[in-house]
């Protein structure tokens, strides 16, 4: 701008129109915030306008007045405070907590205000069409800030949805797509205007070494540290050793040791202690197999190796027992895999192989000869074999979980152990309501993620230990198309309809879904499924009828039965008739044995969940603390009665005791020469067979108690991390003050007992639906009751008794 043009437009505002304040209320501009004059009596040129800040109604926004936009292009553009100044009136009402959005707006409005008079005549010779479109942006965008208005069907072009208009020199907006290409440096710059919040973006670090503040990622429960596998390990080789040393000393010609009838202490050694040991592994290997489960999925978001689906895929709940579990071999685990199926192996074929080890074989002449006592080569070639392959496998183990990091501050054994895992994750968004779908797994879709330390670009962050996805923002997922503005403002007319409303269903059958019982109450076990629960009972009772039927008609079992098969041992002390009624019955009882485990399990696993279905909400110590899936066998049984939980305590009970139907099935049954008959038949051991008898009956009937009530049922099943994550993701727990960032495990469950201030001394708990973090209602896991909120909704029958 030339010298000359300043001066003849300084001439112009030398005739200092009047400046006339009107007495409406109303706001000058069209902002977060609205202005009222405090005093308007005072319109002298020389007095001062003070501005008063209120709070912006939520309904509905103001918009300025057509008449109070100036439409005085060329004043503007040549114009400044001072020429405001000039005009008699000076403005005061820069807010500094006010937005850039917020001061650009007040600024021009105000300038603007003084240059025009009340009666809104438009200048001559200027171009009034950038303030129409002012006015009117203004006007419409009002509706949309306070969440009134709609947009329309058909978006057009040349007028996005953003209402990006060209300020033309109004200065009431800032670009931030584009900045000035020339700016004098004297001038201050405009603060940027922000319109999308600001991406959380989550970098992978190595904490320093502060001991306290930041621990080393290495826990490992302790069945998995070196001394649990080492030992278990040594107790497989002595076994090797035994069964080798058996092999050769059988060979003698006196055999292993005397044979002294049926019963009696050597009876006991040779034909139910070789199932007792094995028992003994087996049960070891329980506890190690249940510590693999729950912490392979966290340990592969270290590893990065197979983490895409390591949530979702990878069960925490152990579930290798009738059946090998092969599904890690898909996640490039091979020497966890491997072991999975060893010990499958093991558990399935070592009690019935040592039920059939041992064999009273003839040594000697006829004359002079005697029974004694005697190894079956393969037998025990064969299990030599298995513990072998148990002992590499254990070797493996160790090496795949020791001397690297895990990922974990402690061992996750409770619901409780998730919450620090995602406190302050940057892939929560991605669980959106997911707590209602059939199956979390085939919805949820494959991400990079990772456990460890990280650090944050959002404010003033601290180190962040948790689950996130590397470099990727924490906003809403870019896949999901509708809530994308920038890609709304670029569909088609057609497009945008049918994604405003497949939102708007979606929302609506979200909404009607959390409260349906049909949801709430849809998964259980398949295996506990109300048909599935009746052919169990038909099946074992029929069974056990049966059995009690073969026992006492006719009396086979007092008096022996005709083996069917080859009775005289073979050089290598192979008896088929042996072999098969000492197999058989152990086979089958673990079979039997191996059935219930799976049940054991899911009582152990869902009893959190079944006190949080209480309307009176659970203490932490019955619901968020409980950790039975990973306790040891009697420890769970005692533990739960303590707690008040029997069904979960008898369950687990016979979890232990339907051992000793394998054991006892594998030791009654002898071939022996029956004088009378002058033939040989199949003889028992009546005490052990009666005693087994009881123990079918037991078993039998303990399929009437499995059956679950409907506090047991859940939205769908809790197999995996994800599954759990599902019903914790918005949970106002996550950004509680009080769990926040525990360091050891003793500080988490301080956090977790003890209740918020105003909520009563210990915390109460419940599973039903919540306020989530964003406001919304949804369905999983929260304190029961907070200060100044509605209380938990947890659904009960139409009796008013918990379901």
């Amino acid at each position: 701008m030339t010298p000359q043009s300043s001066a003849n437009l300084r001439s112009v505002k030398s005739n200092q129109p009047q400046l006339i304040h009107s007495s409406s209320q109303q706001s000058i501009a069209a902002s977060d915030d609205y202005y009222s004059f405090s005093d308007v009596s005072q319109a002298s040129n020389n007095s001062k306008v003070t501005v008063v800040r209120y709070e912006t109604p939520p309904t509905r926004r103001p918009s300025p007045s057509p008449n109070m936009i100036s439409t005085n292009a060329q004043d503007y553009v040549t114009g400044g405070a001072e020429q405001a100044g000039v005009a008699g009136s000076s403005f005061t009402g820069v807010d500094p907590e006010q937005t850039p959005r917020q001061r650009n707006r007040v600024t021009t409005d105000g300038q603007d205000s003084t240059r025009a008079g009340n009666n809104g005549t438009p200048t001559p010779g200027t171009d009034d069409m950038p303030y129409i479109r002012f006015a009117i942006d203004q006007l419409t965008r009002d509706e949309e800030l306070s969440g009134q208005g709609r947009h329309g069907s058909v978006v057009s072009t040349e007028y996005p949805v953003e209402r990006i208009v060209p300020h033309e020199g109004l200065g009431y907006y800032t670009p931030t797509a584009t900045r000035p290409v020339e700016r004098p440096k004297e001038e201050p710059q405009a603060p940027e205007r922000c319109d999308s919040p600001v991406q959380n973006i989550f970098t992978p670090i190595t904490p320093p070494e502060d001991g306290y503040r930041y621990p080393r990622l290495n826990f490992i429960p302790f069945a998995l540290r070196p001394f649990s596998l080492i030992s278990l390990t040594l107790i497989c080789l002595a076994m090797m050793a035994a069964l080798i040393f058996c092999i050769i000393w059988s060979d003698r010609p006196g055999g292993l040791w005397a044979y002294d009838g049926l019963g009696g202490s050597r009876y006991f050694v040779f034909q139910f202690l070789p199932q007792l040991l094995a028992i003994i592994i087996t049960i070891c290997l329980f506890v190690i197999q249940s510590a693999v489960y729950r912490i392979l999925p966290l340990t592969l978001l270290v590893s990065g190796r197979g983490s895409d689906k390591a949530l979702q895929s990878i069960r925490i709940v152990p579930h290798n027992f009738i059946l090998p579990d092969i599904s890690l071999f898909r996640h490039g685990e091979i020497l966890t895999g491997t072991f999975l199926v060893i010990v499958w192996a093991v558990n399935i074929f070592t009690v019935p192989l040592q039920s059939s080890l041992f064999v009273a074989r003839f040594y000697g002449q006829v004359e002079t000869g005697e029974f004694r006592w005697s190894t079956t080569w393969g037998v025990a070639g064969t299990l030599t074999g298995l513990y072998g392959l148990l002992v590499i496998a254990l070797l493996g183990l160790m090496f795949r979980f020791n001397w690297r990091e895990s990922g974990l501050l402690w061992d996750p054994v409770c619901l409780a152990d998730i919450i620090p895992l995602i406190q302050r994750s940057n892939v929560l968004e991605h669980f959106e309501r997911t707590e209602i779908l059939q199956s979390v797994e085939k919805d949820l879709l494959p991400r990079r993620l990772r456990l460890g330390y990280w650090s944050s670009n959002v404010g003033n962050q601290d180190i962040l230990y948790a689950i996130g996805e590397e470099n990727v923002t924490g906003g809403k997922d870019p896949s999901n198309f509708s809530h994308d503005p920038k890609r709304q403002s670029e569909a088609s007319a057609t497009d945008q309809a049918d994604i405003e409303q497949k939102h708007l269903n979606t929302k609506n059958s979200f909404e009607r879904s959390i409260h349906s019982p049909f949801v709430r109450y849809r998964w259980t076990a398949w295996f506990l499924k109300d048909t599935c629960i009746v052919a169990w009972i038909a099946i074992t009772l029929v069974l056990m009828i049966a059995f009690i039927v073969v026992t006492f008609v006719k009396h086979p079992i007092r008096e022996g039965f005709v083996p069917l098969l080859p009775t005289l041992p073979s050089s290598t002390a192979f008896s088929s008739s042996n072999f098969l009624y000492s197999f058989i019955p152990a086979f089958i009882g673990t079979v039997l044995f191996l059935l219930w485990q799976p049940i054991d399990q899911y009582f152990r696993a869902i009893q959190p969940f079944s006190d949080l279905s209480s309307p009176d909400g659970a203490y932490a110590e019955s619901s968020l603390l409980l950790s039975y899936p990973s306790n040891l066998p009697f420890q769970t049984t005692i533990l739960a009665l303590t707690a008040g939980h029997y069904k979960v305590a008898y369950i687990s009970f016979m979890g232990v005791a339907s051992l000793a139907i394998p054991v006892l099935g594998g030791g009654i049954f002898m071939a022996r020469t029956y004088t009378q008959y002058d033939e040989v038949r199949i003889s028992t051991f009546l005490p052990a067979y009666y005693t087994l008898m009881a123990f079918v009956i037991i078993y039998a009937l303990s399929f009437l108690v499995i059956w679950p009530r409907r506090k047991r049922y859940l939205p769908h099943a809790i197999h995996t991390y994800a599954d759990i994550i599902s019903f914790l993701y918005q949970s106002p727990l996550l950004s509680d003050k009080v769990f926040r960032e525990p360091r050891t495990k003793a500080d988490l469950v301080t956090r977790v007992i003890v209740a918020p201030p105003g909520e009563g001394e210990k915390a109460l708990y419940a599973f039903g639906i919540y306020h989530g973090r964003d406001g919304k209602e949804h369905l999983g896991i929260d304190r029961l009751r907070r200060v100044d909120q509605v209380e938990m909704f947890v659904a009960i029958d139409d009796g008013g008794q918990v379901v």
